[in-house]
């Protein structure tokens, strides 16, 4: 995976990222018997603010205006180091570690808590603290299933690892499938969706998580989600749907169409789904994804 393709993979998300989220946008308004705002609509909103000043309250400390471009280069570097492709790893492709890519999602999540408690904001500090406790409870069934895939493919490296599993066929064993559901979930989770969801326009405590962040930080930091959330879908499809269409650019666009596809499933769940309270939610659905987890862990021991 040379540092061209890397950089590719990001132009690439940076481009089309923004037009699935338009698309959501649209169609839960549909699904809502709303209008609907254009697919297009979250591009004019990046627009609109990056042509905005920054602000700040005056309560906010230097973390407050740096978190915007850490946050951003967080998911930036989370969609370049995603393996889409079949290659041989080189010193850049060696950075695609199972490690790195957890580090960074907590990293990721740290960085929004603490810049939400520094803003002075009561809404914020409470939204920062639901952050940190979906954090607790998600990253189990993570670290557990991320497990699994390693052991399986005898490597932590996700190039190694995508080459080993596509060449031995071991993404149709028992064990692996079950992890697969239990990241999936995970990834739903990661995705923001409800009850996990960060409120766009609604009088909900999430919501205060961004309350005093406006203009170009603003920007920076919905990009920064809408990039995260392709890469945490991307790291599913790389792990548990490897597909080789020959062609490195072909990949990429089989990746996109995969994206999309859970991207508007997603959508789809979380609005004829039941809007459950958070915490229960939690609770349950994460005790139950824990030990599907676990059951892979142990089919694998198994030899399942």
């Amino acid at each position: 995976m040379s540092l061209k393709y890397m950089i590719l993979q990001l132009l690439v998300a940076f481009a089309i990222a923004p037009l699935f989220d338009g698309i959501c946008r649209n169609l839960r308004g549909k699904i809502q018997s709303r209008r609907g705002y254009p697919v297009l609509q979250t591009y004019f909103d990046l627009i609109k603010l990056l042509r905005r000043g920054r602000t700040a309250p005056n309560t906010a400390g230097w973390f407050f205006r740096v978190a915007p471009f850490l946050l951003f280069g967080f998911s930036a570097l989370l969609v370049m180091l995603i393996p889409l492709s079949f290659t041989s790893t080189d010193s850049f492709s060696n950075l695609s570690n199972i490690f790195v890519i957890v580090y960074l999602l907590a990293a990721w999540r740290f960085v929004f808590g603490v810049a939400s408690v520094e803003s002075g904001n009561p809404f914020a500090v409470v939204g920062a603290g639901r952050e940190c406790l979906i954090s607790l409870y998600v990253e189990p069934v993570l670290i557990i299933c991320l497990i699994v895939v390693g052991f399986h493919a005898g490597s932590t490296n996700l190039v190694e690892i995508r080459n080993v599993l596509f060449e031995n066929c071991g993404y149709v064993v028992p064990s692996f499938c079950v992890a697969a559901v239990a990241f999936l979930w995970a990834c739903f989770v990661e995705t923001g969706r409800k009850p996990f969801d960060i409120a766009e326009a609604d009088q909900e405590v999430q919501e205060g998580v961004l309350a005093e962040y406006s203009g170009r930080d603003l920007a920076l930091f919905e990009t920064a989600m809408i990039l995260k959330q392709w890469a945490v879908l991307s790291f599913f499809v790389s792990l548990f749907v490897p597909l080789n269409l020959g062609n490195e650019f072909l990949n990429l666009l089989a990746n996109a169409v995969l994206v999309a596809f859970m991207t508007v499933g997603g959508v789809l769940i979380d609005n004829f789904g039941p809007r459950f309270r958070i915490i229960s939610s939690l609770k349950f659905k994460s005790g139950c994804m824990i030990g599907v987890a676990l059951l892979s862990l142990g089919l694998y021991v198994v030899g399942a």
